[in-house]
C-alpha cells in the first residue's frame, strides 16, 4: 500500500523526500530541546557553522532580546497566557524571517524550531512532531541528513511522538517519522528499530 503524503500547516513532506527522490519547498510555517544549548541554529548554511559544529551559534543581535523573551516562556511552571504569547510572537518571527531570509535559511529554521517546541509545551506533540519532521527536511538540506544537529532533532522527534495519545495520529505519523529515521539515522539505528518496533505493535496490538 502506498504510503500518503503527510500534509501539514507549512507544505508537504511525503514518503518520497525522506527516500532522497524529493523535497517540497515549504511556505511560511511554525528549537532550543532545552538540553545541550540556549538557542538554535541562527547562521547562513555554510557560514559560521562546520560541517562537523553539534552547536550552532546564538541568534543574530536583530532577533536577541525577542527570542530570550520567548524562551524565558519555557521555564516551569509552564503558563498556558505565556506559551500563547509566546507562540504568538514566534509565528511573526517566522513570518519576518521567512520574508527576509527565505524559508530555507537557518534563521528561519530555527525560529521554526521554536515554533515546535512550544507545540509540545502547550500539550500538542502531534503539532510538535510535525514542525520537527519539517525542521529536520530542512536541516538536512542546510547540513546534510546525518549532521549532529540533524540527527539531534531526529531524537527529539521520537521524543515528541512517544507522546502523542490518540492511536491513528500516531499510526500515521510513526510512519512518516520512520522513513526520516531510516534516512537520518539509518535503517538498523536504535531509533529506528526502536519506532519500527512500536509501529508493528500499533498495526497488530495483538502480536507480542
Amino acid at each position: 500500500m502506498t504510503q500518503e503524503p503527510q500534509f501539514a500547516p507549512w507544505g508537504l513532506v511525503s514518503a518520497q523526500f525522506w527516500a532522497g527522490e524529493e523535497a517540497a519547498a515549504p511556505a511560511a510555517g511554525r528549537r532550543p530541546d532545552g538540553q545541550s544549548h540556549a538557542y538554535p541554529a541562527l547562521t547562513p548554511a555554510g557560514a559560521g557553522a562546520s560541517a562537523g559544529a553539534e552547536h550552532p551559534p546564538p541568534p543574530p543581535e536583530e532577533y536577541r532580546e525577542r527570542v530570550a523573551a520567548i524562551t524565558a516562556t519555557f521555564a516551569p511552571p509552564h503558563d498556558p497566557k505565556r506559551l500563547a504569547w509566546a507562540a504568538i510572537q514566534a509565528e511573526r518571527l517566522d513570518q519576518e524571517a521567512t520574508t527576509t531570509y527565505g524559508h530555507a535559511h537557518t534563521h528561519t529554521i530555527s525560529i521554526r524550531e521554536l515554533r515546535g517546541w512550544i507545540a509540545r509545551l502547550q500539550g500538542d506533540p502531534a503539532a510538535a512532531t510535525h514542525w520537527d519532521l519539517h525542521v529536520i527536511q530542512l536541516q538536512g538540506a542546510a547540513w546534510g541528513m546525518h549532521h549532529g544537529i540533524t540527527r539531534a532533532s531526529a531524537q527529539r522527534a521520537v521524543r515528541h511522538w512517544s507522546e502523542i495519545t490518540d492511536a491513528a495520529t500516531r499510526l500515521a505519523l510513526g510512519k512518516q517519522l520512520l522513513g526520516m529515521l531510516i534516512a537520518v539515522t539509518g535503517e538498523n539505528s536504535r531509533l529506528t528499530r526502536h519506532v519500527r518496533k512500536l509501529l508493528r505493535k500499533a498495526q497488530n496490538p495483538a502480536v507480542p
